[in-house]
Parts: structure tokens; C-alpha cells; sequence
């Protein structure tokens, strides 16, 4: 049996922790010992922290009260002692983290044995992972490096941390593509695993509406289109969102616009709305664990993102039956929704085109169904049972 140790950071709301969760249930516990590391501690946050199957010890790193500290002056940054402080504790966290990771993996030896695996599952070891002892360390890719990282000298560096490991993990073709061609010197490193999917979970959870809201099960019986992300104005571009359903409505179109998620700028996408007048037609609906059956009662699945990984939401929605109208960001749309043979994209920021496809395909419901037929058999390909396969191959080479 083969010692695993996963490391991720964080157990709240996320699209990343959901497929995370997918893995732990789906690994075969007959073949590895499983640990995991947590680094945040996020108390009340850990809103999957009953997810992770009976067995596997979770290890938190860094303590409630530091992050919560740390988080305080990071709010109040334009102050120059809070700047000062933020810093210093920012500093104080790296090095804790280092230490107390250290102390985690001894302890996890002294229980299981020399460590085989180091799965880094959102890259958040690689400024340090030369200095931990395992046996194969693995690092997961889940966003666009590029887009994410924006500098130049952010980009080089990254890429020396990424080989430090032994295998790098793209979750698209795309995104394998994409860091080849940066970092020529990773060829051979690199290997394309999707993320996993529980369909009869997903699909167990699409009718159930029993943690509804009464006002939620009045908005469920609209006729609405949905987006479901964090809400962050810079990589999910919610602006282009809001002005593309906007120009819809005003050409005819009469479904509202749903949006599930919570997030940093919930009082900048709050305004967007106001100042677009939508109050009417535009609801946030908040964070829910069960966002799925938003998707299945919904017309269509609407997604603006300026990047991306592998939009996990996408294939979401596929599962319910839904067609998707994405914007074409790198990576992942494009080869999920095979260059718009199976859905709608939309260039980038092209709020005039989004609302051009979202009323052409809610006022032709034959069109609608032709590609809600074409969504079931694509998504076959993202099955659990299939995909985990692919992980426990990237894990035993």
C-alpha cells in the first residue's frame, strides 16, 4: 500500500475543492494509505470538511486566528502600518507553513512509513517543496499560468518551482500546451488528467430542493439563465456578463438572470446591476453547496471568465442537461465544448456577440434541444470512474 500524502489549501467553497473531495471518495483505499494537508484552518468555512471520507487524517496547518489576522490587514492595506504588518505576517506565514509542514510529514512517516507520494494539489508547496521528503512529488495545474500570473518574472519563477517536482498535472489539453511551450524544459514532465465527476451525485443533488429557501423555491420556478462562480470582477469578468444580458433583454429576451456564487467584489457586481438598472432581472442568489439544482431548473448556462483552468461549472452543467454559452478564455472552454460544436462561445470581453447568442438560442427552442442531445454524450468522457483511472496511473508511475 502506498503512502499518499495530498496537500491542498483550503476546504471552502471552491470549484477546485469539490474536485478534490471527487478524488478522495474516488481512490482506491486498497492500494494507498491516504494523509491530507490542509493549510488554511478556515473553522466555520470548511464547508466540505465532512466530505473527506472516514480514514483520511487531515493535518491544518495554519491556525484560525492567523489567517483572520493576517485577513485584517490585508483589508486595511492602504494604511501604511496595516501594509507594514500584512507583510510581516505574510512573511511569518511562509515560514510557519515550511516548519509546520515538516513536522506534518515526520508525524505522517512515523505512522505510515516512508512517504511515497507528495501530491501538491493546487500548487501552493512549490516555493518549498525542494525541502520535503517524499519518495515522487506531484503538482497539480488548475489555471491558465499566463493569465493567472500576468509578470513576466512571476511566469520564469513559477516555472522553476514546477520543476522541482517530479510529474506536473494539466487539467486540459490546452493548458498541457500551454506550459510546454513556455517551459520547453518541462516536456516529458507534463500529463493531462480531467478532473473527475460523480454523475449520480451531481444529478442525486439536481432535484433536490430541499435546502431551498421559500423565497429561493418562488425564484426556481422563473424562467431564468444561470452563472455559477466566484464572484470576482477580474477573472470572471462579470461586467461583460450584466452588459450582454442587458442588450438581451432589450431585444426581446424574458428570462432573468440568476447568479450562485459569493466572492471578494459582491458589492462591485452589486452596483454593476444597480447602475444597469436590473435589480428586477438580475439576482445573486449567495454560496450553496448545492448549485446544481439551479442548473438543471434553469433555460441555459452562461459563463464570461476572462481565464480559466478546466471550468469545472461547465462540465457541471453539461451533467444536468444543460447547453453553455462560454466565453472562449484559455483554457479549457474551447476543448470542453469541442470549438462550439456542443455549446456557444463568445470572444473574450465581447459583451455585443454574448447577448446576440443568448437570444438567438432562447428564442429557438429546436436549436436549444439539438445541442442539450449533442451535452450527454460529450460528457461522458469526464466520468469518475474513468477518470480516476488516469489519476492512479500519474500517482503508481
Amino acid at each position: 500500500m502506498k503512502n499518499l500524502v495530498v496537500r491542498s489549501g483550503s476546504l471552502r467553497m471552491g470549484g477546485l475543492e469539490r474536485v478534490l473531495i471527487e478524488m478522495l471518495q474516488n481512490l482506491d483505499r486498497e492500494k494507498y494509505k491516504i494523509s491530507l494537508i490542509i493549510e488554511d484552518n478556515s473553522g466555520e468555512e470548511n464547508v466540505f470538511l465532512n466530505d473527506v471520507p472516514k480514514g483520511i487524517e487531515i493535518y491544518f496547518l495554519k491556525p484560525e486566528e492567523l489567517i483572520k489576522r493576517t485577513h485584517y490587514h490585508r483589508e486595511r492595506k492602504s494604511n501604511i502600518y496595516n501594509k507594514v504588518m500584512y507583510n510581516l505576517l505574510m512573511m511569518k506565514e511562509h515560514s510557519f507553513v515550511l516548519e509546520r509542514t515538516k513536522e506534518v510529514l515526520k508525524e505522517i512517516e512515523s505512522k505510515n512509513g516512508e512517504i511515497d507520494v507528495f501530491l501538491d494539489y493546487d500548487w501552493g508547496a512549490r516555493r518549498y517543496v525542494e525541502k520535503l521528503e517524499a519518495k515522487k512529488k506531484i503538482v497539480w495545474i488548475h489555471n491558465s499560468v499566463p493569465k493567472l500570473l500576468k509578470k513576466e518574472s512571476k511566469i520564469v519563477r513559477f516555472g522553476k518551482n514546477l520543476d522541482k517536482y517530479d510529474t506536473v498535472v494539466a487539467i486540459c489539453d490546452d493548458m498541457k500546451k500551454e506550459l510546454e511551450e513556455i517551459y520547453p524544459y518541462l516536456k516529458g514532465k507534463v500529463k493531462r488528467v480531467y478532473n473527475p465527476f460523480n454523475f449520480n451525485r451531481i444529478l442525486g443533488l439536481s432535484e433536490d430542493k430541499s435546502e431551498l429557501t421559500e423565497e429561493q423555491k418562488r425564484f426556481i420556478h422563473e424562467d431564468y439563465i444561470v452563472a455559477v462562480s466566484r464572484l470576482d470582477t477580474v477573472q470572471k469578468d462579470y461586467e461583460t456578463l450584466i452588459k450582454g444580458y442587458k442588450i438581451a433583454l432589450e431585444n426581446g429576451i424574458t428570462e432573468k438572470l440568476y447568479i450562485i456564487g459569493d466572492g471578494p467584489d459582491r458589492k462591485e457586481i452589486e452596483e454593476l446591476i444597480k447602475t444597469n438598472s436590473l435589480e428586477e432581472n438580475v439576482k445573486l442568489i449567495g454560496k450553496t453547496k448545492n448549485p446544481y439544482v439551479w442548473m438543471k431548473n434553469s433555460k441555459l448556462f452562461v459563463h464570461s471568465s476572462n481565464y480559466e483552468g478546466l471550468p469545472t461549472v461547465l462540465i457541471e452543467a453539461m451533467i444536468c442537461g444543460k447547453v453553455v454559452i462560454s466565453s472562449n478564455c484559455p483554457t479549457g472552454p474551447f476543448e470542453i465544448l469541442k470549438g462550439g460544436e456542443v455549446g456557444v462561445l463568445f470572444e473574450v470581453k465581447d459583451y455585443k456577440k454574448l447577448a446576440k447568442e443568448l437570444t438567438a438560442l432562447l428564442r429557438d427552442k429546436k436549436e436549444l434541444e439539438r445541442f442539450e442531445g449533442l451535452v450527454t454524450e460529450r460528457v461522458k468522457e469526464f466520468r469518475s470512474d474513468i477518470v480516476i483511472k488516469e489519476y492512479e496511473k500519474t500517482i503508481d508511475f
